[in-house]
């Protein structure tokens, strides 16, 4: 039986009866599972109604070990090579799949998965809502199932349905975040985070296991505690979590995502070692183990061969990951090894990560010199490797205001002229015009509107821009006043504007006493109004905070007051 409702009446849980059509196309299929998110992005199409079915979905338990009909295991079985034909690729798996025995074995269990109706529902819905997050999904549980069934680990029941199911959460999350081009903001990221405690609650709704209910709340856990949602130190077993956060990051690295091309399997091997080590994210014996299992050894790991022979993986751009070269122990000479496999690398036994920081060193040293010398385009070459992985914020605390503190500091030490300084100083100011630019073709003003007051023109307006950007990022509308201004003249704007915030800089303490007065005339007039006060002496004016001003001295500071205003509940309020 079927219902139709109205779509504001819709219910999280909901699962429609009758495909929904826009513009003749079908927009969700029949079957579809409705969450919050859902019921948004029909309003926002002016869908009016849909029809549901009467009934929710199943319990996991009441429906799981049912028997398989002959046509269930037909079409699941074509489900299943459709999907092996999206990831199986040897340059990211390795040789995994090469077994006949291991892929029947893969397939008998993907099939017992898919063959319990609530599973096959949430999968389905996934598929239908992100397709690149299904993928992914597929993806981790091949990389789990085959992991644990290889060497025989005896993992809790209930894992490689987790692994799964680990995204499903993703069902709640905007779409406009999930298939976003660019990188995300900060409140983008908050809400992303909550996929795992969508997806805890889901599954324990729909009474899954515990176990695979574990995965899917702590799969963005940390070894050293700074994952989510709950900022758990793994304890010493927890063997499965440890390979389940390598297979989930190193899968969403080597696959196409929407925001960029997939990473090859060395470099996304090499990212995940240094977060072995510092900070020390995932478990490197587990990483060792996840690199012996997809045999893909990237340049810097110390190997020993089925020989008996030990070595370093080196570099090797125009040759094969599969087949790699090895510059051997005892006598230092390189060998490539042979296509016929008549001697292959055993097991990794250790890395070397030295050559990595180098390499980090030299692209941040590369960047500064780039800067000072006035070459826009080559230090954007260098900040696009620097920010690979990076949220849209950090790329501002962590390489534009780091950059310009270094070269502030080298021109007190008398390492650089002043005529450096003014240049680099410029460089910068391209490269975050060129950067906000990209970033900004996908945002929508939903935070209201913002003042941005430059109070000194001697001093370089340059951290203004960066605060005035950071609130365009984060979903403000911004209006930039460069030059300094009377308090009539912002008084006007803030009126006409109906602008709710206002952004001081406070770069030195002569600015101490107009800024103080400019803040008691904004509190007498607008007393709604949230100011912000930004620079190296905003500390000067702290006994003026309160929560309707806030002051930073950087940008992670300001960053954080940014997070102050932000709706507490972002489900219905993306930002995008």
């Amino acid at each position: 039986m079927a219902k139709v409702v109205n779509t504001d009446k819709l219910a999280d849980g909901n699962i429609l009866a009758r495909d929904v059509y826009i513009n003749s196309s079908v927009l969700y299929q029949s079957g579809t599972y409705i969450t919050p998110a859902l019921i948004a992005d029909l309003l926002d199409r002016g869908v009016s109604e849909v029809t549901v079915k009467n009934d929710s979905a199943a319990s996991y338990r009441d429906s799981h070990n049912r028997q398989i009909t002959p046509h269930q295991l037909r079409a699941l079985t074509e489900r299943f090579q459709n999907d092996m034909k999206s990831i199986a690729n040897e340059l990211r798996c390795g040789r995994i799949l090469h077994s006949e025995t291991s892929y029947q074995w893969l397939r008998s269990v993907y099939i017992q998965l898919f063959a319990n109706p609530s599973v096959l529902l949430l999968m389905d819905s996934l598929k239908q809502w992100d397709p690149v997050c299904y993928t992914h999904s597929i993806d981790v549980f091949v990389f789990c199932s085959l992991y644990s069934r290889k060497y025989g680990q005896t993992f809790p029941d209930g894992f490689i349905l987790g692994s799964l199911l680990h995204d499903i959460g993703k069902l709640y999350t905007p779409r406009s975040i999930l298939l976003k081009s660019g990188k995300l903001t900060e409140r983008e990221y908050v809400r992303i985070t909550k996929h795992t405690t969508d997806g805890f609650a889901l599954l324990k709704k729909l009474d899954f296991p515990e176990e695979a209910c574990k995965i899917v709340r702590s799969h963005h856990e940390r070894m050293d505690g700074s994952g989510y949602p709950d900022k758990r130190v793994l304890k010493r077993g927890e063997t499965e979590l440890k390979f389940m956060m390598i297979a989930d990051v190193y899968s969403a690295l080597t696959l196409k995502r929407s925001y960029r091309e997939p990473m090859l399997a060395i470099k996304a091997l090499q990212i995940i070692l240094a977060s072995c080590v510092r900070p020390q994210q995932f478990d490197l014996q587990t990483c060792f183990g996840f690199i012996n299992f997809v045999h893909i050894f990237p340049p810097a790991t110390h190997v020993l061969l089925t020989n008996g022979e030990q070595g370093i993986i080196v570099p090797n751009p125009k040759g094969s990951d599969i087949l790699p070269k090895v510059r051997l122990q005892n006598s230092g000479s390189v060998i490539q090894m042979p296509s016929d496999l008549s001697v292959t690398v055993k097991k990794v036994t250790g890395w070397d990560n030295s050559q990595i920081e180098i390499q980090k060193k030299q692209i941040w040293s590369d960047f500064i010199s780039y800067l000072v010398d006035g070459n826009p385009i080559k230090s954007m070459e260098c900040l696009d490797t620097l920010s690979d992985s990076k949220r849209v914020e950090d790329i501002f605390t962590d390489l534009f205001e780091k950059a310009l503190v270094e070269i502030e500091t080298g021109l007190s030490a008398g390492c650089y002229l002043k005529s450096d300084f003014l240049i680099a100083v410029q460089s910068l100011m391209r490269l975050l015009s060129w950067k906000v630019l990209k970033i900004a073709r996908d945002l929508q003003t939903v935070m209201g509107k913002v003042i941005v007051v430059n109070l000194d023109p001697a001093h370089d307006p340059i951290r203004l821009r960066m605060v005035n950007d950071l609130f365009k990022i984060n979903g403000w509308k911004t209006y930039y006043l460069g030059e300094p201004t009377s308090y009539e003249i912002i008084s006007e704007l803030i009126s006409r504007k109906k602008a709710q915030y206002l952004a001081l800089p406070m770069m030195n303490d002569s600015q101490s006493f107009q800024l103080r007065k400019l803040i008691q005339h904004v509190r007498s007039d607008f007393p709604e109004m949230i100011v912000f006060v930004h620079g190296k002496e905003a500390g000067l004016v702290s006994d003026c905070s309160s929560h309707s001003v806030l002051t930073s001295a950087n940008l992670t500071e300001f960053i954080g007051n940014l997070r102050y205003c932000f709706p507490i509940d972002s489900t219905a309020d993306t930002g995008v």
